[in-house]
């Protein structure tokens, strides 16, 4: 028996067993826990955990040491793994740096390959819609209907309609998201509205796809793999300098996937390709012959996938956006750095979970006396609003790309 054979006979030995090898970027991740002191920071400052309880999550330390479990008792984690949120709270306040959500995505992806009937079912059908669509939301079926609720978006928000960009040219790569693209168009046009009116040369993609990370999330890492090589061999034909989103989530995916496979371009958010590549004199100089607004006093929510998976200074570009605006007021909330609940799935799922740990963003909502949340992810406005509305509160909540977008004056 020779190397290789010897190797596909162990191979096979292994999967008779339920037991997968790490590859080498998994093993670092694995290696990271076993610097864990069993401090207890990561449960003490984890929001599902202040939310619903230890017996009903047993918090970040206990899924850690599950990596260390034989698998009959890895897949016993299927009731908790699920209800992580994947924050990086955990991660952030580490005095080792374990890194958790991985770590729960490594476990997610080995009970979906060996027990997928201990995989929620209430992903079932959002990797049927990965599957078919290579898209997180179900395209609409009439193309015209879609095109109609796009207007009427626009015109209720008092946006102009821009015409899709798509060339082989443009050094700004534009990409909305799944979310944007389907479910909430009117991020989309604002974002298309803003890098029009300071003439930025971008291109939408010929087709979009996902980037992988609710595949990545549900454990399915054979979809979300097949997705990041669709966005590589996307972009790298393309030949852009740069990818700008306006998704939270798709910002961090993307940055690690142009890491991972080597893209040689960077992955920003809109806000902060304004603040570094148009710059804050420009925008203000811009909102001094924006229309008069009325005052509207904000407050602001900042997504777990910018300030602990991209970078804090992310939503630091935000407040100094926001101050730059005409008739805007910011008190920044006591729940600065609290999750939405709409994290790692688990809405899919446990949606009793999810709404347990937005109540604390909803109470430093309402103690701010805004009238108005605005936040730069697709994810945490409909999660936040949707909790808003059911707990009767006249607080609106806004994307802050659409925000933004609204009050740039009519270019000349």
């Amino acid at each position: 028996m020779n190397e290789d054979e010897a190797y596909e006979y162990v191979k096979g030995t292994l999967k008779k067993e339920r037991i997968v090898p790490y590859q080498p970027y998994e093993l670092e991740v694995v290696k990271s826990v076993e610097s864990c002191i069993n401090c207890g920071l990561c449960i003490n400052h984890c929001p599902v955990v202040a939310a619903v309880g230890l017996n009903r999550f047993s918090g970040p330390r206990s899924i850690a040491v599950e990596l260390s479990r034989s698998p009959p008792e890895f897949w016993s984690t299927a009731d908790t793994i699920y209800l992580c949120t994947g924050c990086g709270t955990c991660r952030e306040v580490c005095p080792k740096n374990v890194d958790i959500p991985e770590v729960v995505n490594l476990i997610r992806a080995r009970i979906f390959e060996h027990r997928p009937d201990l995989v929620p079912k209430g992903f079932s059908m959002i990797r049927e819609v990965l599957t078919e669509h290579n898209l997180a939301f179900e395209p609409w079926a009439d193309l015209e209907e879609k095109a109609e609720s796009r207007d009427m978006r626009l015109e209720k928000l008092g946006l102009p309609y821009v015409e899709d960009r798509r060339t082989d040219t443009a050094r700004v790569l534009f990409y909305p998201g799944c979310q944007a693209e389907e479910r909430a168009q009117e991020v989309r046009e604002a974002g298309k509205v803003i890098l029009d009116y300071f003439d930025i040369d971008y291109t939408l993609l010929d087709e979009m796809s996902c980037c992988g990370l609710p595949a990545k999330l549900i454990g399915d890492n054979k979809t979300s793999r097949l997705l990041a090589e669709k966005m590589t061999e996307k972009v790298k034909k393309l030949g852009a300098e740069i990818v700008v989103t306006t998704c939270a989530g798709c910002t961090s995916n993307l940055s690690d996937l142009s890491h991972h496979y080597e893209w040689g371009i960077p992955t920003v958010h809109l806000l902060e390709f304004l603040v570094e590549m148009i710059g804050l004199e420009r925008l203000r100089e811009v909102m001094d012959h924006s229309p008069r607004q009325e005052q509207v006093h904000v407050t602001v929510h900042d997504p777990c996938h910018l300030i602990r998976h991209t970078s804090r200074q992310i939503m630091d570009h935000a407040l100094d956006i926001l101050r730059q605006l005409p008739g805007v007021r910011v008190t920044e909330s006591n729940a600065i750095d609290s999750c939405c609940g709409g994290g790692g799935m688990v809405s899919y799922h446990s949606g009793d979970v999810a709404n347990a740990v937005v109540r604390e963003n909803l109470e430093a909502i309402h103690k701010t006396g805004a009238k108005k949340l605005v936040t730069p992810c697709p994810l945490c406005t409909a999660q936040i609003e949707s909790n808003l509305f059911k707990a009767g509160s006249s607080v609106e909540v806004d994307d802050l790309t659409v925000f933004i977008a609204q009050r740039l004056p009519k270019k000349r």
